[in-house]
């Protein structure tokens, strides 16, 4: 069995990673961490958001030193064209260092959500009051509401994870 730590405490993060589990049916335990992402509490960038997910990968692995495999996950936004988009990253990395990143998909927030985090705010605190609900990015996650729940945060970070499993796998048969 493998343990594979997680950097976040955030269920709808941990949610993707035993999705994760189930789906490649791997025995595995997942043990969460409270460990800083090392960048913004709002990510502007693809890289800022990628780092995030990279530092919480490796600060897994110093939390406890059995766990095999540390996972880091980020939501963030980033700039296109002058368009403010969602964006999400994760990242992997054993015990040996290998580390491998993946980011997930995009789309483009509505002028009244990318005006709140250009004005300084955290996108989820913008969502929260849109939606009237109290900490979205731990439920269904901004995507949720401007999906009308047809994608979840867990379901951007599932795809995530499977990319990185997938990229996990391939170096591993070769």
């Amino acid at each position: 069995m493998i343990i594979i730590g997680v950097g976040t405490k955030n269920p709808a993060k941990i949610e993707a990673v035993s999705r994760l589990v189930r789906f490649c049916e791997l025995d595995a335990e997942i043990k969460s961490f409270d460990v800083p992402s090392g960048v913004s509490a709002m990510p502007l960038t693809d890289q800022e958001t990628r780092s995030g997910a990279m530092n919480r990968a490796k600060a897994v692995l110093k939390q406890d030193e059995r766990v095999d495999i540390g996972v880091g996950m980020e939501g963030g936004v980033t700039l296109l064209d002058g368009e403010m988009f969602l964006c999400n990253w994760g990242a992997a990395v054993d015990r040996s260092g290998r580390m491998i990143t993946a980011g997930g998909d995009r789309i483009k927030l509505p002028d009244f959500l990318s005006k709140g985090v250009r004005d300084g705010r955290e996108l989820g605190d913008v969502a929260d009051e849109y939606a009237h609900e109290k900490e979205v990015s731990k439920h269904g996650g901004t995507i949720g509401i401007l999906t009308d729940g047809m994608v979840t945060r867990s379901d951007m970070f599932f795809h995530i994870l499977k990319l990185l499993y997938g990229i996990y796998r391939y170096r591993q048969n070769r």
